[in-house]
């Protein structure tokens, strides 16, 4: 009898520790790319960017997030990545598109702040290219 619930215990602790470790999975599930610890799964989102049909999710973060910090971090994360930073109503957009312009992630910052507001995971139906990245805004949709 001891052995059989000493056996379940530890047949629960580890269940939930592969439980734990597929919770905190390191890469974003529709884009693969890495996810800054803390952040909080909040919606999917299907948006136009630049003409092209874009796949969000859109992840809220803690409320003490820096939003130096999460620039340093996605900089270290992302070497190849192309970085844009924009301001679109007051707030900061702190943008990183792959090399091919297949997918992206968007800090969006807290107004007159140095927060973070929401992190989004994009990936986009076909290539943005390097002039769309530099011109996308809510402002010019269609990137011209």
């Amino acid at each position: 009898m001891r052995f059989r619930i000493l056996g379940s215990l530890t047949l629960a602790l580890l269940l939930g520790g592969a439980m734990t470790a597929v919770a905190a999975e390191p890469n974003e599930k529709l884009t693969d790319l890495p996810v800054h610890p803390g952040l909080r799964f909040q919606q999917e989102i299907d948006s136009p960017v630049c003409g092209k049909n874009a796949n969000m999710n859109l992840y809220g973060a803690p409320m003490k997030a820096s939003l130096e910090e999460y620039i340093s971090w996605y900089k270290q994360q992302l070497k190849n990545f192309h970085y844009v930073h924009q301001v679109w109503g007051d707030r900061a957009q702190e943008l990183f598109y792959s090399p091919d312009g297949s997918k992206g992630i968007g800090i969006t910052g807290i107004p007159d702040s140095k927060g973070v507001f929401a992190v989004t995971y994009m990936k986009f139906s076909s290539n943005l290219t390097a002039h769309q990245q530099e011109e996308f805004s809510p402002s010019n949709p269609g990137c011209k």
